[in-house]
């Protein structure tokens, strides 16, 4: 049981391990089932290394602990039942193991955060640690994508950063320009995008030119002003769409747009920013 744990424990712990540290969290949800086993193994097996020398370090401090271990070993049939200080050692070890690798991971994240919190007040800025900690989730999601050259999710991320809406053609011509609302991740299962639409149209077929024919931005002066759509708020009108349904996405600058339409008087009242 023992030999089979030395396998298990270590595996286990170095899955969990890159499951929460932000810097291999966001890259394993793309991979294929054996790059992540060799990923959770490798890992894994550093964390067995460093909980080893931890416990062999401290081995002669820690006496009553390997007594709780011998105790267990009367109870689970472990081999080596002769050479149980031995056996104690190694279940010690298994165990650091594992607590490592359930919260290293989160350890090292609020490392980093705290790292950067402390250079930046050194440069005068002062933000809260929560805000430093989702920076650093941030920056973990913009390494993932470009590891993985996510084309689209690397789009949708530079118009959150930028604070630009998009445009979004899905497969039947129908197109809207809106802020992205949702979060981005590139792992994602459920592959959905959520924007708030500032206007929508569609393609014509024949030169797959934008006709816009709603928009929303009087809606949400409604919903604010508190008048006949005052029951209601702007994130009401949020939209989803499945990424299959998607054809193209792309940022989208009202004043290129309208430069490109000469006579144009489209988006009169959509603001640039």
């Amino acid at each position: 049981m023992l030999k089979a744990a030395f396998a298990l424990i270590p595996l286990m712990a170095g899955y969990v391990f890159i499951s929460t540290w932000l810097a291999t969290r966001y890259l394993i949800k793309r991979e294929d089932s054996q790059k992540l086993y060799i990923r959770a193994a490798f890992w894994g097996l550093w964390l067995f290394l460093l909980a080893f020398a931890l416990t062999f370090q401290i081995k002669d401090s820690i006496l009553v602990g390997l007594g709780f271990f011998r105790s267990l070993m009367e109870i689970v049939p472990f081999e080596a039942k002769n050479e149980k200080i031995d056996t104690a050692f190694w279940i010690f070890a298994l165990t650091i193991t594992l607590l490592t690798g359930t919260f290293g991971g989160y350890i090292l994240n609020w490392c980093y955060a705290i790292a950067t919190l402390i250079l930046r007040t050194i440069v005068g800025k002062k933000p809260a640690l929560s805000d430093i900690y989702n920076y650093a989730r941030r920056e973990s999601i913009k390494k993932a994508i470009n590891v993985m050259n996510a084309d689209l999710e690397l789009i949708l991320l530079r118009a959150m950063e930028e604070n630009m809406p998009v445009c979004v053609t899905l497969g039947h011509g129908k197109v809207y320009v809106g802020f992205i609302t949702g979060s981005i991740d590139p792992g994602d299962k459920r592959d959905m995008l959520r924007i708030l639409p500032l206007v929508s149209g569609y393609r014509k077929s024949d030169d797959y030119k934008i006709t816009f024919t709603t928009s929303y931005i009087y809606l949400y002066e409604l919903c604010i002003e508190g008048k006949e759509l005052g029951h209601l708020d702007p994130s009401k009108f949020e939209i989803v769409f499945p990424h299959c349904e998607i054809k193209s996405v792309n940022l989208f600058d009202i004043n290129a747009y309208n430069a490109s339409q000469a006579d144009s008087t489209e988006f009169k009242n959509l603001p640039s920013k």
